[in-house]
């Protein structure tokens, strides 16, 4: 999220189909700032990681958090977090109850990029909220923890059977068939070219996509290069200069710079990791 400003939002009291939200907050973990192991008893949280990496210590055990983790920490568990030695952890933390009726949450799962796309876009609606109304800003901030709520507890398994996911439209299935041969082809082509070659001016596309599946061409270019990217990191017969080239960039100090920004991780040590 850019211009990332800190959020905190107390004594919410939402309550909904046995859920109780009664905090949010959005902030990052400084390189000073050294929390030291908690509980909460009276609450569980919900941590959604927006960028950044680092570990997540649970009674002792440890867990990898990256852009998408999302983490559940039940009432009475001992919790702490550790950050990495990259860019500094961008994390939603929303305080819970669930009631016993519920499914029991998973500890951890990881959103797709559509769904971490779109909680970080309903974020950056909060930003305005400067002057409250108090007549709507309740209406308003319930419906953005809603928003954010439901993709985070559908990956905990906390919302009942998976729903069934929805096909890609037609459009979408199109442009990420054509990302991929072009991945295959070694290409490495702008933006513009890339909407030319499947027919469409880059805004008109844009919007087209956007209206489809909450992204824009650059975004699904994005994922599908990180996807192929990370599939071909797992052989290690390829060195990273051959998977940057597989992907289409052709400079291997530009795809280290990329594949950073994209996890927080350079492709070698997420390589190792």
């Amino acid at each position: 999220m850019k211009n990332y400003r800190p959020l905190l939002f107390e004594n919410i009291d939402l309550r909904v189909a046995g859920l109780q939200v009664s905090c949010l907050r959005l902030n990052r973990h400084t390189p000073e700032a050294k929390p030291e192991p908690h509980r909460h008893s009276d609450h569980g949280q919900v941590l959604v990681y927006l960028s950044g990496s680092g570990w997540q210590e649970i009674d002792g055990v440890r867990t990898a958090a990256r852009s998408g983790t999302v983490i559940y920490v039940a009432p009475g568990q001992l919790h702490a977090f550790e950050r990495q030695r990259t860019r500094r952890p961008l994390c939603l933390v929303i305080d819970i109850a669930i009631e016993p009726a519920r499914p029991t949450p998973r500890a951890v799962a990881q959103l797709t990029a559509t769904e971490l796309t779109r909680i970080r876009a309903r974020l950056s609606s909060l930003f305005g909220f400067r002057e409250f109304d108090p007549a709507t800003m309740f209406l308003q901030l319930g419906s953005v923890i809603l928003d954010v709520l439901d993709p985070a507890l559908a990956a905990l398994g906390c919302l009942g059977a998976p729903r069934p996911t929805a096909r890609p439209a037609r459009l979408t299935r199109q442009v990420e068939r054509a990302l991929l041969n072009i991945e295959r082809e070694q290409e490495e082509l702008s933006l513009r070219d890339l909407a030319k070659r499947l027919g469409y001016q880059q805004d008109y596309l844009n919007r087209q996509l956007r209206a489809e599946c909450g992204l824009t061409l650059g975004q699904l270019r994005a994922r599908s290069r990180l996807e192929t990217s990370q599939r071909l990191l797992r052989d290690r017969r390829l060195s990273i200069s051959d998977v940057a080239e597989r992907v289409g960039l052709l400079d291997n100090n530009y795809f280290a710079r990329w594949f950073k920004q994209q996890t927080g991780l350079t492709p070698s040590a997420w390589r190792t990791g």
